[in-house]
This record gives structure tokens, sequence and C-alpha cells, in this order.
């Protein structure tokens, strides 16, 4: 159980790469580390109304941060729980359509945002479905910011990174934060000292339209969509990629603490 937290780091405005990849409903978003970064960086920039309100949810379960939920929307997933969104926003990697995007039972993670959303903020509600809704919103936005949750374009395929054979998902859910090394407090104090232009708010499509174009032109354009062999990445591409993701995360924790301030800050 995490016992510290971060104290805010408001970041300044510097020039900094955008980039982005795609995820289907089948593939699992960050992996446990990546989430819990974005949840830190989140739980650093909370109003303090928005910070007792969601540690009062969180003790519903005996937790303490958003970082120890962060990932229970996988577990649920993964479990078959009825009613599970899907992860993702599904949009044609051939930038085809940006309009209506299908996903299992109609339910993508935009729509999800929304419902979860009204009711963290209905105070009426039992704090058990409120807690529920929070542990949804907390990893769904984070999952809108994992390049490969934005297309259809999944990252299936398998690639081979120093000798090691995965899926070009997996390289992207961990395999690059992996290689960076550290805890995801350490990751998401460095990231907050890191200089980076503050996003604008947007809404998730917009967030998934943003992977897409990482998935287009950061991922895609080195990694065939349909190779015949597993495709071998470069020694250097998890430090190259760095700062892709780095980006991600400190986005994704941004709007979800702007986010969860204005649902119940």
């Amino acid at each position: 159980m995490r016992t510290s937290r971060h104290h805010g780091f408001r970041l300044t405005t510097a020039a900094v790469l955008l980039v982005f990849t795609a995820t289907p409903h089948g593939a699992w978003g960050w992996g446990k580390t990546g989430h819990a970064v974005v949840a830190d960086i989140a739980e650093a920039h909370l109003t303090p109304k928005a910070e007792v309100e969601i540690r009062r949810l969180l003790a519903v379960e005996g937790a303490h941060h958003m970082a120890d939920i962060a990932s229970w929307a996988d577990d649920a997933k993964r479990d078959q729980l009825p009613g599970s969104p899907s992860h993702t926003i599904r949009l044609p990697i051939d930038g085809s359509a940006a309009g209506p995007h299908p996903c299992p039972g109609h339910f993508c993670a935009d729509d999800a945002l929304t419902r979860y959303g009204a009711e963290l903020a209905d105070t009426s509600l039992p704090d058990a479905q409120r807690e529920i809704a929070l542990k949804y919103i907390v990893h769904l936005v984070g999952d809108l910011h994992q390049p490969l949750h934005g297309t259809n374009a999944t990252g299936q395929m398998p690639v081979v990174f120093r000798g090691k054979t995965m899926s070009l998902h997996a390289m992207w859910d961990n395999g690059i934060i992996d290689v960076h090394g550290g805890s995801a407090e350490k990751i998401a104090s460095a990231v907050m000292k890191t200089e980076h232009v503050m996003p604008p708010q947007g809404a998730p499509i917009d967030w998934a339209l943003e992977d897409l174009y990482i998935a287009q032109h950061n991922i895609y354009n080195e990694v065939p969509l349909n190779p015949t062999t597993p495709v071998i990445l470069g020694l250097d591409y998890a430090t190259e990629k760095w700062p892709i993701v780095e980006l991600r995360l400190n986005e994704g924790g941004l709007r979800l603490a702007d986010l969860l301030n204005r649902l119940i800050g």
C-alpha cells in the first residue's frame, strides 16, 4: 500500500513533440506502472476539495491513493464483469472516418467517461457506486492516452526487441516504460519536473485523435500494419520513443486531474 504522494509541480511551457498510436477492445492499455504514473500526476494536481472527496471514496475499499485503483478496470475487463465498457475509441488508421466508431456493446471509452462522470458527480448515489465510477474514470482517461487506444490498428503483430518477442501493443503498454525504469512514483515525479506544454483539456474523442496521429506518424511509419514475419525493433527503440510515452503520461495525468476537479472539486 502506498504511503506517500506527490505535491504540486505546475508545469511550465516549452516546445514538446506530439506523437500517437492505436488499440482495440481486446488489447490492454498502459500496464500497471503507466496507469499508476497517470494517477500520481493527477493526484498532485487535485483541488483540496476534490482530494478530500476522492480519499473518502477510496477508503470504501481501503485504498489510499488513486494509483492503488488505477488498474482495477483491467481486472474487471479480464473477469468479464457485466456491463464493462471498451477501453478504446477505434478510429480507422487510414483516417477515413472520425465519426461513429464501433465498440462492443456500443459502449466506447468516451461514452463510458460521460456515464461514469455523471455518476461520480451525483452525491445522491451510494459511495460504492461512485467509487466504481472513479475507478473507471482514472483508468479510462489513462487508456485514452496510450497511443494504440485511438485506432483500429491495435498493434497485435509480433515484434522482437533486444531478443525478446512480444506484441507491438505490449511494447507500448510496458516495454518502453520498463526500459526507462523506476517506480511509478519516481517516474511521475520526474515527468512533473520536466517542462511540458500545458495540454488543452479537449474531449475523449480529441485524445483519441491525438492517438491516431501518433500511430500514423510515429509508430506505423516504422512498423508495417500486416507484417509476414516478426518485426525487429532497433536496440534504441524504447529510448527513442520514451519522449512520446512521457508526453502522453503527463497529458493523461493533467487531463484526469482537470476532469476530476470539474466533477467534484
